[in-house]
């Protein structure tokens, strides 16, 4: 862990773990985001600008960071997965540092899982169902990650009901690291709830019309194949004080 300092634009993801047992309604713990439209962008509408057609954005994964029960490489395969999705659609391109030589600080994107305590950027983790990640935007670049949280590479290989889903938490803080806040589209990667043991990774309507307007569009994608029919139609966006929130309630 390195000290660092981050913009005021850093964006929390929460998990707001709401069991039966706790007699906590899960209505409780979701208020209603204000009525305005759809996807949302971080403050300041920030992107990532570099040169060249698609843009190459660098990432990293903390090479000691990161959590003792989940294999490295399989950490290294769901970031892959997750930054794919997202290049799918625009034109950036996203290279993982290991392959090209370019150490852990020089990355555009770095990615650990930290304890409880500061971590070096004024967002100390408080351990479990609390908050579980958090991450800054576009042309800052860090994604953290709760080690005290589940955390599963494979939900039908980790049968604990408190289980999160790498890959669907991932995908949507590298939205968060490119610029978007939260949808209020139910389906969307970007909206702010997800429940325990859920799998959500797929681009939405929503998800992928924000993404493009603040970075074009992949000139190999095509919304025809990409989608399909029965797509979701998002209404609108949910904005708090500059930090974006995600709460997480068991099915």
């Amino acid at each position: 862990m390195f000290p660092r300092r981050r913009g005021d634009a850093a964006c929390l993801l929460l998990l707001a773990i709401v069991c039966i047992l706790s007699c906590v309604a899960v209505a409780d713990a979701r208020p209603a985001p204000p009525p305005v439209s759809r996807y949302a962008f971080m403050t300041g509408k920030p992107r990532w600008a570099r040169h060249g057609r698609p843009m190459v954005l660098t990432y990293a994964v903390f090479p000691t960071d990161t959590v003792g029960y989940l294999p490295r490489d399989a950490v290294r395969a769901v970031f892959r997965s997750a930054f794919a999705r997202w290049a799918e659609v625009i034109p950036v391109s996203f290279a993982e540092t290991t392959t090209g030589g370019i150490s852990y600080d020089a990355a555009d994107i770095k990615v650990g899982f930290y304890g409880a305590g500061e971590h070096g950027d004024g967002h100390p983790f408080d351990g479990p169902l609390n908050v579980c990640a958090h991450a800054t935007g576009a042309e800052d670049g860090h994604i953290d990650f709760d080690a005290a949280e589940r955390w599963a590479v494979d939900l039908g290989a980790d049968a604990s009901p408190m289980a999160v889903d790498l890959e669907t938490v991932a995908t949507h803080e590298i939205g968060h690291a490119l610029g978007l806040d939260h949808s209020s589209s139910q389906s969307s990667v970007m909206y702010p709830y997800v429940g325990t043991r859920e799998r959500k990774v797929r681009l939405t309507v929503d998800d992928v019309e924000g993404i493009q307007e603040l970075y074009g569009v992949n000139p190999s994608f095509s919304f025809l194949e990409y989608f399909k029919p029965d797509h979701d139609t998002p209404s609108s966006r949910f904005w708090r004080l500059g930090l974006a929130y995600i709460l997480l309630v068991p099915l």
